[in-house]
């Protein structure tokens, strides 16, 4: 086997092409740990957005045309022909594919006769069909997947319970798939005193209940404000903050006006990356309620949640599998069925009550994120993967 700094990766994806304006933080931290253990990273990204990686990685941004049909279309075909010159040229030891509808991996790998990784962040087929995907759109992905997924030499999905999907709806030997779950960087979401966050995001300094990501139905945000009603008849001092931007935003806004608790309420929009570690240590309890009839529960592995227990926070979460597996395993956070507002409203003032129970979680989170979910821990089994592949 070639030592780490003679084996060139291609890593391959489609950053840009939907509401991502700039790339997911789990490809620059991971493109990054594997440039940091001596492999030559060549990352290859429509050129809608520009990425930076904290370590060196060669950018190869593919041109297209800015328009919903013609993008795609261009970024296919000159992806295929991009990357088939470049693995002639460079001959690369591993190409890995974040999970998206496209063939050109596909056939670069078994023309250039490269090993093909893919990775799997989520059940895509459930989540296109929620937004209103056609259902041609949808059996063209499907068709997509079913090839990649049974022609690539390796899969990694984020969860178990993807793999268990993959191999429920599709003809693939399950010792080919191996789950790695997502992470943080621990140095950028720790724990810092509430004063210090307060002064960067300008909230005022009162018991807060928050959720920081993207704003879509499947988030479940309107549970939180269907039980804010609960908890301000017993603690009318609390507020409610969600930071982030999303299709869902103003119809959260106009549930909270209707169920008059908008006054309690605090939507940023959009957060800049760097002030996402400064909302979430404004937050006295960190919220996860995403919507289970929406998303399957077996299919998330949400970074949220990983940042949330980064800076010490007590979480409350829906009952995704992957959470469930983690919070019983470790005892870091507390799930509950958020459309049943009184239990979830319970929950809510009872923490809120309970500083020692909430310090007690949120050590505990710390410790378990710094263990066994940091980028770093993530990356080296990437590597361990891409290492056995022959």
């Amino acid at each position: 086997m070639k030592s780490n700094s003679t084996q060139i990766i291609f890593y391959f994806c489609f950053e840009g092409f939907s509401r991502l304006k700039d790339i997911n933080n789990h490809i620059r931290e991971t493109v990054s740990w594997l440039a940091k253990f001596g492999y030559e990273v060549h990352f290859f990204n429509p050129n809608i957005v520009k990425p930076s990686f904290s370590s060196k990685v060669h950018i190869h941004l593919i041109p297209v045309i800015n328009y919903p049909f013609l993008r795609w279309a261009t970024f296919e075909f000159l992806s295929f022909f991009i990357l088939t010159w470049n693995a002639l040229k460079r001959r690369p030891t591993h190409l890995y594919f974040r999970e998206t509808s496209s063939f050109a991996p596909l056939l670069v790998s078994k023309l250039c006769h490269i090993p093909l990784t893919i990775e799997v962040n989520g059940w895509v087929l459930e989540e296109l069909r929620q937004i209103g995907y056609s259902r041609w759109k949808l059996a063209y992905i499907r068709l997509n997947q079913r090839l990649n997924f049974v022609h690539c030499n390796r899969i990694i999905p984020v969860t178990e319970g993807l793999k268990n999907l993959i191999v429920t709806n599709y003809p693939v030997k399950s010792v080919k798939i191996i789950p790695i779950a997502n992470g943080t960087n621990p140095e950028v979401f720790r724990p810092m005193p509430k004063s210090e966050a307060l002064a960067k995001t300008g909230l005022p300094n009162t018991p807060t209940v928050g959720f920081i990501g993207s704003c879509y139905h499947y988030h479940g945000v309107q549970y939180l404000i269907k039980a804010a009603p609960l908890v301000l008849q017993k603690m009318p001092q609390v507020r409610f903050v969600v930071a982030g931007d999303g299709a869902q935003l103003e119809a959260w806004k106009t549930l909270s006006r209707e169920l008059k608790v908008n006054e309690a309420f605090t939507f940023t929009g959009k957060v800049p990356f760097s002030l996402a570690p400064y909302y979430i240590n404004s937050f006295d309890i960190c919220v996860a309620p995403w919507d289970t009839a929406l998303v399957p529960k077996d299919g998330q592995s949400p970074m949220k949640f990983f940042d949330y227990l980064a800076c010490g926070k007590p979480v409350i979460a829906s009952p995704v599998s992957s959470v469930v597996k983690l919070i019983n395993k470790f005892r870091c956070g507390i799930t509950c069925d958020v459309k049943n507002s009184e239990v979830f409203a319970e929950l809510i003032i009872e923490l809120l009550s309970n500083p020692k129970i909430r310090e007690s979680l949120g050590k505990i989170a710390r410790e378990v994120v710094t263990a066994n979910f940091t980028w770093e821990i993530t990356s080296r089994k990437i590597e361990q993967v891409l290492k056995r592949i022959r």
